[in-house]
């Protein structure tokens, strides 16, 4: 120990010690605690601890209906402002044909919705108006619907809790999802299944012919109630403030309605949300989810705030849940499962053993061999091989990182390197005691020698 630092010794002293206690989670502990320390560890991959496959598709060809059903409106407001009527509207998969009763100031439409639409295809032939979408725009619709489904999947997965998800891209229009240590992935596809688009409408209880007789006028439209199907509601459907505009949800409870989700909007949200409720008091306001009504209850008092709570009969999970998808945000289009694979722990158990039997086997191998050949250097050199061991799980729990199959076999190639570097230093060292006696300048001397050699092997392997 001459001439050495103390300083050294107390921070070699000193990882050592963290090694082996953040080591220690991952090696002895297998269940969730709720403790800090306890939970800190190595997480197995989906090879190794089993869990859920999924194959989204995202089904873009919804925008692409909802685009024409925007351009049927637009067009029936352009031909009321020209006076002119329409007689009927059919759209196919292509494009949408607007029949009119007169040839004239068809021309002022068609220029009208294209100030609106640019990248869209108006052709005119008498009084039958084509509309259609240039393919590059519709391509663009597509791509960018595939990107931010992707984003809020994987906003969606993580707040459930799930670790280490893959999360990417599949080809044209799918996503793939590998969710390791989910055994039963029925919520995770409950979260999934939901476009969560969240929008607040008013209610025309003056119509009660329509609503009746089950016909939506222009402007309107008719939509159920979540818990029963038999109770309807006509809005108006233009909505007058949407999900998009919300910045934070969260699960609460209400004292008299039990559980819940509050919201709170952006500067904008609450903006239109305290002039609509301003402007309809006494009026109800129906609160749409997925193209049902949560609920519709009816505005006492301005709300300016910018936040507000939905009740719905909900119970705690089911809070927590829509207050998850409503974080997250809502989808572009409607996910479908289109593949479903459990990968169960057998495999990863199996390979996990042979893991465990290789790692031991090189180690007492190469413990032996370090032995016969260095003696109580090689001794030395065991002990600094388990203790790096030790300090390669704690760093990789403490990252939250995930041990899979080419993860194992990165340890095996680790242990051999580490060999490799000790070898190359007691050789160093056995070359310098033949020509200097003393032991702390031969062993220093084999260490600086050896050092180009072990850095050369490691950064080019």
């Amino acid at each position: 120990m001459k001439n050495y630092p103390l300083w050294k010794i107390f921070i070699v002293f000193l990882l050592v010690s963290l090694g082996v206690i953040f080591a220690i989670p991952s090696i002895l502990y297998k269940e969730d605690s709720g403790s800090w320390y306890l939970d800190n560890r190595l997480n197995l991959g989906l090879d190794l601890q089993g869990g859920s496959y999924l194959l989204l598709e995202v089904q873009t060809d919804v925008l692409i209906d909802e685009e024409f059903e925007n351009f049927s409106d637009t067009i029936r407001i352009i031909a009321r402002e020209n006076r002119v009527k329409i007689n009927n509207i059919e759209k196919n998969d292509e494009e949408l044909k607007v029949r009119f009763d007169t040839s004239d100031n068809l021309e002022d439409i068609r220029k009208d919705f294209l100030q609106n639409y640019r990248s869209v295809k108006f052709n005119l032939n008498n009084n039958v108006a084509s509309i259609s979408i240039d393919q590059l725009y519709k391509k663009s619709i597509q791509d960018s619907a595939i990107k931010q489904s992707l984003e809020i999947v994987r906003k969606r997965i993580d707040e459930s809790g799930t670790k280490e998800p893959l999360i990417q891209r599949s080809g044209k229009d799918r996503i793939l999802l590998q969710l390791p240590g989910v055994k039963d992935p029925e919520r995770i596809k409950d979260l999934l299944g939901k476009t969560a688009k969240l929008n607040f409408h008013m209610v025309d209880d003056d119509d009660t012919k329509s609503l009746s007789l089950n016909i939506a006028p222009f402007g309107k439209m008719i939509v159920d109630d979540i818990n029963n199907e038999e109770i309807k509601y006509l809005l108006e459907k233009k909505s007058k403030v949407g999900g998009e505009n919300l910045i934070d949800a969260y699960a609460s409870f209400d004292p008299t309605e039990g559980h819940a989700v509050s919201f709170r909007f952006d500067t904008t949200g609450a903006q239109k949300f305290g002039k609509a409720t301003s402007e309809n008091i006494g009026k109800r306001f129906a609160v749409v989810l997925d193209g049902v009504v949560i609920t519709a209850p009816v505005i006492n008092s301005a709300i300016t705030g910018g936040s507000g709570i939905i009740t719905g009969n909900f119970t705690s999970q089911e809070a927590t849940d829509l207050a998850v998808l409503l974080r997250a945000g809502a989808l572009p289009a409607p996910l479908e499962i289109v593949e479903e694979r459990s990968v169960g722990p057998g495999l990863g158990a199996d390979s996990i053993s042979a893991g465990k039997i290789a790692s031991i086997i090189g180690m007492i191998l190469v413990c032996v061999f370090m032995i016969l050949i260095y003696g109580s250097f090689g001794l030395i050199a065991n002990i600094s091989l388990i203790v790096n061991l030790f300090i390669i799980v704690a760093l990789l729990g403490t990252l939250g990182a995930t041990l899979t199959l080419p993860g194992i076999a990165g340890i095996v190639l680790t242990i051999g390197m580490a060999v490799d570097a000790n070898v190359l230093i007691f050789e160093r060292i056995k070359e310098e005691s033949v020509k200097n006696k003393k032991i702390y300048e031969t062993i220093k001397k084999g260490f600086d020698r050896a050092l180009s050699t072990i850095l050369d092997a490691n950064i080019t392997t």
